[in-house]
């Protein structure tokens, strides 16, 4: 496991989750976490996360021979880092999650409205 502590506050965590398929061919899995712990002041985003935003992706390559397992895994990762950790680590990524991850939460409560709104009608 490895773990990023970004000076924005996000901390990247990259776990190797790869298992065996058959014979010497493996399923590539390179989880890839992405967190913020939230403040006392962002009562509604715990509400919904509890102490942290965490953000997963998961990169996978099937059937990679046991040979090419460490450079495919190398590659997914400098990959991933490449396109995004630029982009992770500026000053307002922190901001743009809280107000995204709030924006899903109100998607979430909102659609469940409906959705007891509707079992009512029904009725």
């Amino acid at each position: 496991m490895e773990e990023k502590h970004l000076k924005n506050g996000i901390m990247l965590t990259i776990e190797d989750k790869t298992v065996p398929l058959t014979g010497d061919l493996y399923m590539v899995r390179i989880e890839i976490s992405y967190s913020l712990k939230l403040d006392e002041s962002d009562t509604e985003l715990r509400a919904y996360c509890g102490e942290r935003i965490v953000k997963t992706r998961l990169l996978e390559r099937p059937a990679v021979l046991a040979r090419d397992l460490d450079e495919v895994k190398r590659t997914l990762r400098d990959s991933y880092l490449e396109s995004t950790l630029h982009y992770m680590q500026r000053p307002s990524f922190a901001t743009k999650l809280k107000r995204k991850t709030l924006e899903e939460y109100h998607e979430k409560l909102e659609k469940e409205a409906k959705l007891k709104a509707a079992y009512a009608d029904a009725e």
